[in-house]
């Protein structure tokens, strides 16, 4: 029977599966070293805030969210005496506030699709009707990404809490402090208001390097405010 198959055929394909070997193991050790340095960017999730408020009770009082990031049973955070916002078992968030179950200790920031939860973070309540948050990243089209991922929209003059220096612009402000200083929620305007500088919160992500991403009509107010209430 005539030989259908030489041994050089076959050498021709084990050169070949040689070959496609070869470059699989240099793309898979490039790949992994590449992705060693895009670790710390990768792991800031961005969340399209739609939701803060202040909770004043909740109708689990051992709600809680895991280790593992999601919340390990249900419960209605009240809001108000006519709005609650429910949470089930299973919905991914961090626990940033250390005295919910308290009376209006914490607020809850949520990323809503419709009326249902898709991610929450319940923080501390400040004064006045305020959240703190971490630093702002980006400003762009009346959004504020922070440095933690969170979007929020924002007042075009931030008030500023930073004593007598002057910034012509957020790209200077942002320059000068990095991420040393703490982004304002306000409660009634629904938007970020003021920042103050040299104060973080303790669940800001660690420091990342300065973006300089600007919005052109977004300034720094060159004011000290008085109160909590952003400038229109």
């Amino acid at each position: 029977m005539r030989q259908i198959f030489s041994v050089r055929f076959f050498a021709a394909i084990g050169a070949v599966v040689g070959l496609l070997f070869l470059l699989s193991t240099i793309f898979a050790t490039r790949n992994a070293i590449d992705g060693g340095g895009d670790t710390e960017v990768a792991s800031i999730e961005l969340h399209k805030i739609d939701l803060v408020e202040q909770v004043f009770s909740s109708s689990n009082a051992g709600f809680r969210i895991g280790v593992d990031g999601v919340a390990t049973g249900d419960t209605d955070l009240i809001i108000d005496g006519s709005r609650s916002l429910r949470v089930v078992a299973g919905t991914r968030g961090e626990m940033l506030c250390p005295d919910f179950g308290e009376i209006g200790a914490c607020a809850v920031v949520a990323d809503l699709l419709g009326e249902g939860v898709v991610w929450l973070a319940l923080v501390p309540m400040g004064s006045n009707r305020t959240v703190r948050m971490p630093a702002i990243d980006t400003l762009a089209d009346g959004v504020a990404t922070l440095v933690n991922g969170w979007q929020v929209p924002y007042a075009s003059v931030l008030d500023r809490r930073c004593g007598d220096e002057e910034f012509e612009s957020y790209r200077e402000f942002r320059k000068v402090f990095g991420e040393d200083f703490t982004a304002i929620f306000d409660l009634d305007e629904r938007r970020l208001s003021a920042v103050e500088c040299r104060v973080t919160v303790p669940y800001a992500p660690e420091p990342a390097p300065t973006s300089t991403t600007e919005a052109p009509s977004t300034t720094i107010s060159t004011t000290t405010p008085t109160s909590s209430s952003a400038s229109p």
